[in-house]
């Protein structure tokens, strides 16, 4: 071979050589698929959940959704007041950072008539899960829905199993499940302040954010009242049930410092309460066989409780209507409010499917249920007045007058008060 020849040779090998190592190192395609990346979903919680029902909240129902539909989801925990506030400023000035609402139904007013929220009815409808109307007032306007229920109470009683030696003669524990009269109530509480030195009955007497009202109003809906209504014999009648209670001391004396009876019933220092299902059932499910559960008392009128529900709803304006559709969505499904219901102490659930799902162990779901069908149930109606809570403290009010006066006062301070409620209308 030449040596031309064999110079030509080795070029062509080397090129060959060259496009064979280019070939086998070409760079990775930009082209090629990327993770997408999670979308931001914020929510404005309103209200002040218990530790338990906080950390539930973040660690497991936000967490699960973020998992489900590759979402971030970021909570910020507000009081009811400033939630209002916050929404109120995006709406005006049209920076709207929120996506979803949660409020409670004696606080929703602001957010429909404000004409801050989106019409979500075509996303609840389309859902599959049946929702009940009993909130509707609240919740919806002009025949469009702006929030969706996803819990709700009543209140019922609960007892420490301590106590059921003081009952009065002839009454068992089958009598408090089923539901004592307000009267036997009364001497029950009265017994045991007697028998224990101490009173041991319970009322949620702590003004901020008081939940005084729902209980009184239970009392006095038993004779006849309405809710709020001061000024009704029924109501006048009914608060002589407080009185007979102070008379004989049979008050916790540190009742003032809670809204709720779940730590004083979980340390022995109440026994006997007619509270909101949601903290008697953190009670009851921390140690079941210490107490029993009971229907509301009767009064003349038979049973009767208030009941509130808290919600979700879209903001209108929202920069992920999509993805706060799939988030409604969610917290609606079945399976999901079930779990909700269940780790906050047995709230109600106000879909369909979901009672149909209530089993044996549902102590407290089950008694709330029960209660539905023979309780006068009234709602919250919060979006008739300027300010409810300003009609909360209209109830402390009262209730601070007879527990220091030990006796129901008289008419004169009802139309007082019946007064003041009329003026707090819109």
């Amino acid at each position: 071979m030449s040596k031309k020849v064999f110079i030509l040779v080795f070029a062509l090998i080397f090129a060959v050589s060259t496009m064979l190592t280019g070939c086998g190192t070409k760079p990775a395609s930009n082209d090629a698929a990327k993770p997408e990346e999670p979308k931001v979903l914020k929510i404005t919680y309103t209200g002040t959940p218990q530790p338990h029902e906080k950390e539930y909240i973040i660690n497991t129902f936000m967490k699960n959704f973020e998992t489900k539909y590759n979402a971030i989801v970021e909570v910020d925990f507000v009081t009811q007041e400033d939630g209002i506030k916050k929404t109120r400023s995006e709406q005006e000035s049209q920076n709207i950072v929120t996506d979803i609402i949660f409020a409670d139904t004696a606080n929703m007013a602001p957010y429909v008539n404000g004409g801050w929220m989106e019409d979500i009815s075509e996303v609840v409808d389309n859902s599959g899960s049946t929702i009940t109307n009993m909130f509707d007032a609240s919740i919806k306007k002009d025949g469009k829905r702006y929030f969706v229920p996803i819990s709700f109470d009543v209140y019922i009683t609960i007892a420490n199993k301590q106590a059921l030696k003081y009952l009065p003669a002839g009454l068992t524990e089958d009598s408090v499940v089923n539901g004592l009269t307000w009267e036997q109530y009364a001497a029950w509480a009265n017994a045991i302040a007697a028998g224990e030195g101490v009173g041991k009955t319970m009322m949620p007497a702590n003004m901020t954010g008081s939940q005084l009202l729902y209980p009184i109003g239970g009392l006095g809906m038993a004779y006849g009242a309405g809710f709020p209504e001061f000024n009704a014999e029924g109501f006048k009648k009914s608060m002589g049930i407080i009185a007979e209670m102070a008379k004989g001391n049979a008050f916790y004396p540190e009742q003032a410092q809670y809204t709720a009876p779940t730590d004083p019933l979980k340390s022995g220092a109440v026994w006997l309460t007619f509270a909101h299902m949601g903290p008697v059932g953190v009670a009851y499910n921390a140690s079941p066989n210490d107490y029993v559960i009971g229907a509301a008392p009767k009064g003349e009128n038979g049973a009767g409780s208030t009941a509130g529900a808290w919600a979700y709803g879209i903001q209108k304006g929202t920069k992920n209507r999509e993805l706060a559709e799939t988030f409604i969505q969610y917290a609606i499904d079945p399976q999901t409010n079930y779990e909700l219901c269940s780790e906050f102490g047995g709230l109600l659930s106000p879909i369909k499917e979901v009672g149909d799902m209530l089993g044996a162990g549902d102590v407290i779901m089950r008694a709330g249920s029960k209660m539905l069908e023979t309780t006068k149930v009234s709602g919250v109606p919060a979006t008739l007045y300027t300010d409810w809570n300003a009609v909360k403290l209209l109830y402390g009010d009262l209730f601070e007058k007879i527990l220091k006066e030990k006796a129901v006062p008289d008419d004169t301070y009802f139309a007082d008060l019946q007064g003041k409620l009329e003026a707090l209308k819109k």
